[in-house]
């Protein structure tokens, strides 16, 4: 089998290297499908003013020379943004960044502008390889070809990627969090706070944090016009966490039927410490489990740095003896 192919299109090891390749090469994009085009069941919807994303813009600029550097080129790439007809991808692009807290204060078509440049980047390269290690087998034709496919999904791909990790980090910065905050809404709201001002407090507080942030984002919401169930409905949308989610519906339901804030809040703060020691507890337990394997390694180690020498002179000596 192997000659015939090796007669026909050169060393079947080089053919086996190309196989692999479109193999890497279809993984990828649909690893890249699957990050950009799925499905939502509804769109973020989240109000910042225009202050805050400059804020964030300057932030990134001087922290990262490459933002600055593609501030400088996104010019150039958007037009092409806004002309190409990919609303699928820049709602799933839009929808992550919500999440992962507006880093760079960019817009829609600034963050397609960025997964296109990374497209445009990744394909000459992509191309150029597929030359220089299958040129000789193939002539670059197919593969070159589905590398470059590949290239072009791996901008937006890539970009996904990395705001899910950002998110997936600020959540747990916010789930952290959430105890204290709860707390210091309490101590607002018995102290004769409305439930705007406790999370006005909050922001201030946190200004810094995750969830300052997204707290200001709510307030500027209902600040707009927007209803405070709307608002918190948005909120709970943008951070997907356990926590977050408690606290809206019980904030909802204590409106809706007229109950005090403080004992709703009181409760809620009781239950998330209480869930933060179960937490705590469960890690503790599997930290054990993990920590007998390692210990089991060096227990075995051990025994047979200490019984290695005994058994090499009763093998040494049982040799001797048959040879004498």
């Amino acid at each position: 089998m192997f000659d015939a192919l090796s007669k026909g299109l050169g060393n079947p090891y080089l053919l086996l290297a190309s196989c692999l390749a479109a193999g890497a090469a279809v993984t990828l994009l649909l690893w890249g499908v699957a990050l950009t085009v799925r499905q939502k069941i509804e769109p973020i919807r989240a109000v910042l003013s225009e202050l805050q994303m400059q804020a964030r813009r300057e932030r990134l600029r001087e922290a990262s020379p490459l933002f600055a550097l593609f501030l400088r080129v996104s010019p150039l790439i958007l037009p092409l943004s806004r002309k190409l007809k990919l609303d699928s991808v820049k709602a799933s692009l839009a929808e992550r960044y919500a999440r992962a807290g507006w880093p760079g204060g960019m817009n829609d078509d600034e963050l397609m502008a960025l997964s296109l440049l990374i497209s445009l980047l990744a394909t000459p390269f992509l191309v150029f390889s597929a030359w220089l290690v299958l040129g000789v087998l193939l002539g670059a034709g197919p593969i070159a070809a589905l590398l470059g496919l590949v290239g072009i999904i791996l901008g937006p791909g890539l970009v996904s990627s990395s705001l899910d990790k950002r998110a997936k980090k600020r959540d747990q910065r916010i789930e952290r969090a959430m105890p204290f905050v709860l707390e210091l809404l309490v101590l607002s709201v018995r102290s004769g706070a409305s439930l705007p001002i406790a999370l006005q407090r909050v922001t201030i507080d946190y200004r810094d944090h995750p969830v300052g942030e997204e707290f200001k984002a709510t307030l500027i919401e209902i600040e707009v016009g927007a209803t405070m169930r709307q608002a918190f409905e948005n909120l709970a949308q943008r951070l997907p966490i356990k926590v977050i989610r408690s606290f809206v519906d019980d904030i909802l339901q204590s409106d809706e039927l007229g109950q005090p804030i403080a004992e709703t809040l009181e409760r809620l703060a009781n239950r998330v410490r209480v869930r933060r020691v179960q937490d705590a507890t469960e890690v503790a337990g599997k930290a054990k489990v993990l920590v007998l394997v390692p210990g089991m390694l060096v227990l075995v180690a051990s025994l047979i740095l200490l019984f290695a020498p005994f058994i090499v002179r009763l093998v040494y000596s049982e040799e001797m003896a048959a040879i004498l």
